[in-house]
């Protein structure tokens, strides 16, 4: 008899029934089974035929890696059956992330002469949670949370039955036997219709908390400044754009400009939040201020349409019910603990694994993720190297750990910053969850980051030594650079790190770096030209201070002094910032390209206080949007110890002149933004050419500014060069630890 052995996404995809109704037509005997990693396939005779149209029709969301077909001499079968899965250990997961609601569900639920009119929690093999209700490998009901719902008999007969399509899908449930919502105000739970209810509240402007698949929101109306208003203060968010979910997509096109692209990403199964172009002033301006662009995501669960079935508006922010720095609220008593909400609604389906919203965006024609959680994770990431396995935990913001099995990496959830006990415990949980799902049993090393003050460092080192593994420290933005490499498949080329901050080898704060790499080899090859952050984070906060450090290069302290007042800094504050660079105390040297756009954004008055990461610069781009960059500023180079640098100090000096000349603030940040890119492209070309390669990769927080990455794309393209960016994980530090697993292996 041939054994059939797939591996692949095979588990919760319907693909056990489907290979069942194929084995039927080919009129085979013999059985399927899941494996743990893959399913087991045994017919009593070759059939080609079977094996082909396994390959040909699987079921959408199935993906096959690899059948292997052996020969093994088993008893005979008088029909072919699906039988109950093995106990085998994992070895890769094939288990498939959480998907949105699939459009056969959706008409149910729509359908007042179904019998699951109106629940929202219907499923079938095509869409519904999968990653967050697991606890372990096979994906079976004993194994995830709905193990606590015992299925009524309809749900039992379609449960059990090779024809239906709810054949073995695990979370199957309907309003006789599943999960339920419940509102509650305060502790008091409300005996009401909880979604018709809550969609009436929400239309009177209240807050609301709302758990999900794989969490809790927090969600207010968008059109309602006065509700958005509420939520920031409650949140102690003052200006961090908030997301909004749309009722469809002819809704979002009233929002925001909608490319070919974009519009598959934003109806794709995994419904990510995607950074698009504001279109009008249809919502609130406090959802997202001083920016061009809005998050926006379309219903992913039953919940989501039932609220939108129940109300005419056509948009509802929705960002993660959590403290300030914590991980996102998943159990009752901790959401109602919070407090942020007027009322909240709430299932009693225990979420195994909370999980956050992906975010994309689309940065000069190219998918750029800047968190891959929901949708994505546990899906794996292919690589193109084969090697030990590895384990590493990311740097200390937007953190994510990376099982790099094979050529396969496996990357944990958004995790956020583990400068919180409660998010760090969460990273150790979503390690240990991973490791069982990847199979990662042999792993061999542990990477970091190299800043020593880290708290996944100071894990990793633990882990390290309480496991016995080999402990490395990879440099930041070798490791962003890294990542592409892993992604791409390239082995030598330059690598450009357009970063906030990164701990450099002798403790500078590095951040616009150029690298030769050849394998495991970096060499620091070019850089910013390194300028005073005075008063080191203070001066992250308060950009302008940035702007001073840059300035009292190129003028006299006096000079320096009359501008930072005509901007807006107090003269006490001068003073002691002067006496801190004369006397360099407090003072770091810097090379970040981002607080150089920081220190642009605050010269121009754009941004003069950061609240959020990100925001200066942010708002930078924004503020030049569409504004041709015509001004004439200084890209000039020179050498700074053993590698070549950019003065970014006198394009500042630029800035200033035009500035004090009358000139337009938009045309400024414009001609900026291109000139810096220019200037980071210009010395990489160089580089390339002086290493005689012709492959770039650019990573880094910065690598999704479009006047940036635009600039630097065709600057390459006009020199013959080819520019690789990251695309199937985060270009920032949400995807840092696949690059740390990947230089990790190859330097051991």
């Amino acid at each position: 008899m041939p054994r059939i052995v797939i591996k692949g996404v095979v588990q919760g995809v319907g693909f056990r029934p489907f290979v069942y109704r194929l084995a039927k037509r080919f009129d085979l005997r013999g059985y399927i089974r899941n494996l743990g990693d893959s399913v087991e396939v045994y017919i009593h005779r070759e059939s080609p035929e079977f094996i082909a149209a396994m390959k040909k029709e699987k079921p959408h969301l199935a993906e096959i890696e690899s059948i292997e077909i052996t020969r093994s001499e088993e008893k005979e079968y008088s029909e072919f059956s699906i039988l109950e899965s093995s106990s085998c250990k994992a070895s890769g997961s094939s288990l498939p992330p959480d998907l949105a609601i699939c459009d056969t569900c959706l008409k149910e639920i729509l359908d007042f002469r179904d019998r699951r009119y109106l629940y929202p929690f219907t499923v079938c093999t095509d869409c519904g949670p999968r990653f967050s209700i697991i606890e372990a490998l096979p994906y079976d009901r004993e194994n995830t949370s709905m193990k606590s719902f015992k299925l009524c008999r309809h749900c039992l007969d379609e449960y059990t039955s090779p024809e239906s399509r709810r054949f073995k899908a695990e979370p199957t449930a309907c309003g006789e036997c599943g999960p339920s919502y419940e509102l509650y105000r305060g502790s008091d739970k409300l005996n009401e219709n909880p979604i018709r209810k809550a969609a009436e509240l929400l239309k009177e402007g209240r807050i609301l908390a709302i758990k999900g698949v794989g969490g809790t929101h927090l969600v207010c109306l968008a059109t309602s400044s006065r509700a958005v208003k509420e939520m920031r203060r409650r949140l102690g968010r003052e200006k961090k754009p908030f997301a909004v979910m749309v009722r469809d997509i002819k809704a979002a096109r009233k929002l925001v400009f909608i490319g070919k692209e974009e519009e598959t990403l934003l109806e794709s199964r995994e419904r990510p939040i995607l950074l698009l172009k504001k279109r009008g002033n249809k919502i609130s301006e406090l959802v997202a201020p001083q920016l061009h662009t809005l998050g926006v995501m379309l219903p992913y669960a039953g919940v989501h349409y039932l609220l939108f079935n129940y109300m005419n508006s056509t948009a509802l922010v929705m960002t993660s019910c959590n403290a300030p720095g914590e991980p996102m609220a998943s159990e009752r008593k901790d959401v109602l603990k919070l407090g942020f909400h007027d009322y909240a609604l709430l299932h009693n389906r225990r979420i195994v694994n909370r999980i956050d919203d992906s975010i994309l965006r689309v940065v000069a024609g190219r998918k750029a993720f800047i968190r891959r959680s929901r949708g994505y994770v546990p899906g794996a990431v292919s690589i193109k190297r084969s090697g030990p396995d590895i384990l590493s935990l990311g740097a200390e913001e937007n953190v994510t750990a990376c099982f790099l099995v094979g050529k396969k990496a496996y990357l944990t959830q958004y995790i956020g910053k583990t400068t919180s006990p409660s998010n760090l415990e969460f990273l150790e949980e979503s390690v240990k969850r991973m490791k069982a799902l990847s199979g990662a049993d042999e792993i061999e090393a542990i990477a970091c980051d190299l800043h020593p003050g880290f708290q996944t460092t100071q894990l990793a080192e633990a882990l390290a030594e309480e496991q016995g593994l080999e402990f490395l420290k990879i440099q930041h933005h070798e490791a962003h650079i890294a990542g592409v490499a892993a992604e791409k498949g390239i082995e030598e080329g330059i690598g450009i790190a357009l970063d906030g901050f990164g701990y450099g080898y002798s403790g500078e704060a590095w951040g616009g770096e150029i690298f030769f790499f050849s394998g495991s080899d970096f060499n620091r090859a070019g850089s910013m030209k390194s300028f005073p952050l005075i008063g080191g984070d203070s001066a992250v906060r308060n950009p302008l201070r940035i702007t001073a450090g840059l300035l009292l290069g190129e003028l006299e302290e006096e000079e320096v002094n009359k501008v930072l007042i005509a901007l807006g800094m107090e003269s006490f504050e001068v003073e002691i910032l002067i006496k801190q660079w004369n006397k360099n105390f407090n003072v770091f040297q810097c090379s970040s390209f981002a607080r150089v756009l920081d220190a642009v954004s605050a010269l121009l008055g754009v941004c003069r206080e950061r609240t959020y990461e990100g925001e200066p610069a942010m708002k930078l781009e924004s503020f030049a949007h569409g504004v041709i960059p015509e001004l004439d500023m200084p890209v000039r180079f020179e050498r700074e110890g053993k590698i070549e640098v950019f003065d970014s100090a006198k394009l500042l000096k630029a800035c200033l002149d035009y500035l004090n000349s009358g000139e337009s603030r938009e045309k400024i940040a414009a001609s900026a933004q291109k000139a810096l890119a220019t200037g980071m492209a210009g010395l990489a070309a160089v580089k390339a050419q002086d290493y005689g390669v012709k492959d770039i990769v650019l990573s880094g927080g910065v690598a999704y500014n479009e006047v940036v990455v635009g600039e630097i794309e065709n600057i390459f393209n006009q020199q013959g060069l080819r520019l690789s960016l990251n695309e199937n994980v985060a270009r920032g530090d949400n995807g840092l630890s696949l690059g740390q697993s990947y230089l990790a292996r190859l330097r051991i």
